[in-house]
């Protein structure tokens, strides 16, 4: 019998370098280890911070993570 162990995935708002606002992007692992940068699943090499309450409410969902991640 073979058993795959499910892949853990964190999100974290990230504040967008040019304009106002961000997006909750997802990230391979169970929780952000403080790295500065790393690649968010749908590809895209962003800097990371401790995001604020507010930027989890305001920052939408990565549209591509969340496709990636549900298989679509």
């Amino acid at each position: 019998m073979h058993t795959e162990q499910a892949q853990r995935h964190f999100w974290l708002p990230i504040p967008n370098e040019n304009v106002p606002g961000g997006v909750r992007h997802a990230f391979r692992g169970a929780r952000w280890e403080g790295l500065a940068s790393t690649e968010a699943v749908c590809g895209e090499l962003v800097a990371m911070a401790q995001p604020s309450e507010l930027d989890w409410i305001y920052f939408p969902t990565c549209t591509e993570c969340n496709s990636r991640l549900k298989g679509v």
